[in-house]
Parts: C-alpha cells; structure tokens; sequence
C-alpha cells in the first residue's frame, strides 16, 4: 500500500483564506457590474422619454420644430429608409426595445407625435464600451484581491504553522534519541512556545511523552531484569540436563526425558533472547547471522517429539540453505510459531516444511481458516476454536516480522488445509500481508 501524499496543514490555511477572498471579491463585482449596468440602462429609459415628452411639446407649439438630433440621439419618422428594421418596433411609449442596425445596437422608442409616427433612437456603443471597460477592470480587481487574499492568507498561516512546524521537528530530534538515562528523557522547552493553543498543546505533549518514557524505562528495567535473572537458572537447568544425559547407566526413558528438558531449556533461551531483542529499539552487539536450515531442522525435530501417536506425518524439505543476517532467536520464535499453529489446527495427515532461498512455506493438511477471520489473524488474544494456547502466538510473529521486514502470506480454505509463506525481504518489504 502506497503511503498517503503528504497535505501541508499551510496550505489548507491558506487555500480557504483564498477561496474566501475570492468568493467576496466575485460577488462585490458582480454586484457592481449589475448596478451599473441597471443605471445605465435606467438613464437611457429616462433620456428617451424625455426626448419624447419634450419633442411632443415643442411639436404642439410649432408643427414645424424638428425632431430631436444629438451625437448618440436620433429621431426618425416611420418608415424610415434609413432603418427599414424599425417597421418591426411596435408605437407603444411604455416600450423600449434593442435593436442592431449599421452594426451598432439601439435603444428605440416609437410613438406618435402629434398624428406622426416617430423612432427616438439611443445609440447604445458608449454605454456597451463603458460596461466592457468596467468588466475588465473588476476581473482585475478579483484577481488583484484573490492574490492579495493569498499573501495575507500566507503571512497568518506562516505564523500559525511556525510554532507546529517547530514542535514537529523537536520531537523529531526526540525521537531520533534512544537510552533510558536521563539526557534522553523527552523535553520539548515549553517555554520557547506562545502561551496559546499551541503551548498547551506543547506542554501536553511533553507531559505525556514523559509518562509514556516513565512507563517504557519501567519496562525496559523490568525486561533487563527477567533476563538476567532467568539467564542463569535456564543454563543451569540446561548443564544439569547435559551432565545427566551422560551417565551410561540411566533408564532410556529417563534419557529421552532430560534430552526433552535440555531441549526445552534452549527453546527457553530462544525465547528469552528474542523477546529482549523485540523490547530493544535497535540491536545490539556484532553482526548476526543466522543459518536457516539448520534452524528449521531442530525445530522441526522438536515437533516430531509432540507428534509421537503418528496421526500427523512432519516432512522437511532444504532446497536451500539461507544465511540470513538476523539474531537466530527471532528467526526461532516466528517459525516455531507458525509451525506450532499448524500443529494445533491440524488432526491427522501431512505438515509439510519447504525451505527456499527466499521463503520458507509451511503447509499443512489442517482444518483451514475462515475467510471472515483472517482480518484478525495476527491480533493479540485471537485464536481459532482447535487452539488451546493464549492466542499470542500469531501476534508475536507479527511484531518479529515488522521488526525484521519480512512479509508473510496465507492462503487457506475451510477443510482444505492452510498455506503459510514467509518471505525473506528485508529491503523490499515491511508489512503483513492477508490472505493471498
């Protein structure tokens, strides 16, 4: 799965701050736009009428004045050869109609005067240039405004996000810190924060951060404690079962008995150092390296032991021999654990070990796993209904894994046995896949 394209917190400051001035801006000018145009077009409605009322004025006192005549105003008497269109404006004074003629549009009022029909004629390229003028100039002020709103937007969201950005990279420095001793407990200088939101939010991170570190020193002592105290019995219980093997004299059974115990100490040991390892942030020591194979062979060895009635038959195939440069305990632990499940969840009939130069694939003649459970699979406390374990086992391969960044796949059917893979890849993945 792709991580998620990281969303800058600034820009989403910013981008509504824009979006705002630019939604207040369009609506101002378009506003603008309409009332002036609507005055305008109020004025020419006033000009014509008047226009109109005082030609009918001067007509009732002098049959002879002529019609009206300016640099954007013209009367003409119907029909007119000059504008045949005009035969197709209806003579009401209440009616101003548009009209294109000669390439320019008009304004036209038509009415009698006197016994006369008349055309008042407004031509309309001023008022049309001066709209497209004002157009032009209120997109410009729009985009003017959208832009200062991304400056300011900006400026305020640089300084909101200043104090977050600063938090993040202190605790990024704190993070990078590992120890238990005191120069590496988490302080974030509260004090160099605003006293706002953001420095309670400081102080509430720091306040938690040495909780948590309080409860993870705790841990860590108590971890660093367990094993030095079980070191020393596990081994002494391990050279006990070592020296007693020996003696010629001892029962066979007795003998098959103590070499179980020496086994189960070493497995203790295993366990033991892997789950310290897991408790570590980072490994410690040389180089490990750990030859598979040979592993896969002793706890394969180990099983057959449970496995005495027959019922279920252990087949173990090396087709390579892997070194692996991982601590052999962790390796111990997520293969005895897949393997133990499958002995759990399988009754009679084959479990099979495949070891790769790239995996190692254990297959097994089981009961199968629902589909509806393998979203909970590696979950802690989590077992299928054949389990008598803790329901850790899974979980516990699941944190090795992610720890070593290695990948494992499983493929099963109710009835038709389980499949499990787990794939060596240390560069090329880090994740725990479902069912494949």
């Amino acid at each position: 799965m792709n991580p998620k394209p990281y969303d800058s917190l600034r820009r989403k400051l910013v981008l509504p701050f824009v979006a705002l001035g630019f939604a207040v801006s369009s609506l101002l000018s378009l506003i603008t736009f309409a009332l002036v145009a609507d005055l305008e077009e109020r004025a020419i409605e006033r000009t014509l009428r008047v226009q109109l009322e005082s030609f009918r004025n001067r007509r009732q006192t002098n049959p002879d004045a002529l019609p009206p005549s300016a640099s954007l105003l013209h009367a003409h008497p119907l029909p007119s050869p000059q504008f045949p269109q005009l035969k197709t404006v209806p003579l009401r004074d209440d009616r101003i109609t548009r009209l294109m003629a000669e390439q320019h549009e008009y304004s036209v009022l038509a009415a009698r005067v006197g016994e006369e029909p008349f055309a008042l004629l407004y031509d309309r390229s001023y008022v049309t240039s001066s709209l497209r003028k004002l157009a032009l100039f209120l997109v410009l002020g729009t985009g003017l405004m959208t832009l200062l709103s991304f400056i300011i937007g900006n400026r305020l969201a640089g300084k909101v996000v200043k104090p977050i950005g600063k938090l993040l990279g202190d605790i990024t420095a704190q993070s990078m810190v590992s120890g238990l001793d005191q120069a590496s407990r988490p302080r974030l200088a509260a004090e160099d924060y605003p006293n706002d939101d953001i420095g309670r939010l400081v102080r509430a991170v720091e306040a938690f951060s040495l909780r948590l570190y309080g409860f993870v020193e705790r841990e860590g002592y108590f971890a660093a404690d367990v094993a030095h105290e079980l070191r020393t019995p596990i081994a002494v219980i391990r050279g006990t079962a070592e020296v007693l093997v020996e003696y010629p004299a001892l029962p066979e059974a007795v003998r098959q008995r103590l070499h179980t115990i020496q086994r189960q100490a070493v497995r203790m040991g295993q366990i033991l150092e892997a789950m310290l390892l897991l408790a570590r942030e980072e490994a410690e020591g040389s180089d490990p390296a750990c030859a598979v194979a040979e592993l896969v062979e002793d706890i394969a060895a180990d099983s057959r032991l449970s496995l005495a009635d027959g019922s279920i038959r252990l087949v173990c195939e090396l087709d390579a021999h892997p070194i692996l440069p991982v601590e052999r305990s962790l390796v111990y632990v997520v293969v005895a654990n897949l393997l133990r499940n499958a002995c759990a969840h399988t009754r009679e009939g084959t479990i099979s070990l495949r070891l790769e130069a790239d995996r190692l694939i254990i297959e097994d003649t089981g009961v199968g796993i629902p589909q509806e459970r393998f979203s909970t699979l590696f979950q802690r406390h989590v077992k299928g209904e054949e389990s008598v374990g803790y329901g850790l086992g899974l979980s516990i391969v699941a944190r090795v894994t992610e720890r070593l960044g290695w990948r494992v796949t499983i493929a099963s059917e109710p009835g038709s046995g389980t499949q499990v893979s787990l794939l060596f890849h240390p560069d090329k993945f880090n994740r725990l896949d479902g069912p494949a």
